[in-house]
């Protein structure tokens, strides 16, 4: 094998592997909506739904399950963020509210958004989220206190074997992407 026939595998090696790195690239680009098409279809991420049509349900009285609120912020954002009450009982179709306190615990402007998880994940297509300030970014001063709000509504077709159900916040830090 002569030197030039060696150089020209050594490019076509190269090339093939720079398409190869574009192709992941984008896969992984894809997979972003890819992963919440599936989730919305299959429910499996605990995402709830954020509308707020058709729910005129009618509350099952004969049925209690209980909500427990749970609340993080990752790490560095410097909030402290909490849930008023650790759970709820409520009948399926009945309103439930929760507020949650958030404080800025840095010395600096931060926007944050909350993203909301339901579990176990099959029952999250049975919540909705009827009101929530995880629907918007919400900016806090430094060292500011805010009470936020969160309503759900379960819908009452949720099986009877699903007893309890664990709505979980979690605040990130964005004030890089503003």
């Amino acid at each position: 094998m002569s030197k030039d026939d060696l150089e020209q595998k050594n490019k076509k090696t190269v090339r093939v592997l720079l398409l190869l790195v574009f192709v992941m690239f984008l896969f992984a680009v894809a997979l972003i909506p890819l992963y919440d098409i599936l989730c919305e279809i299959t429910g499996i991420n605990g995402k709830t739904r954020q509308s707020s049509a058709d729910l005129n349900y009618e509350v099952d009285l004969e049925r209690n399950i209980t909500v427990e609120f749970i609340t993080s912020a990752s790490a560095g954002t410097g909030l402290e963020f909490k849930a008023l009450s650790y759970a709820i009982k409520a009948h399926p179709g009945e309103v439930v509210t929760m507020r949650y306190r958030v404080t800025n615990k840095t010395n600096k402007r931060m926007v944050a958004r909350a993203n909301s998880s339901i579990t176990p994940g099959p029952a999250a297509g049975y919540v909705k989220n009827t009101k929530c300030f995880c629907f918007e970014d919400q900016v806090f001063a430094a060292g500011e206190t805010k009470h936020l709000e969160v309503q759900l509504v379960v819908n009452p077709a949720l099986p009877d074997s699903y007893k309890r159900l664990t709505f979980g916040l979690t605040f990130f830090d964005i004030t890089k992407n503003k």
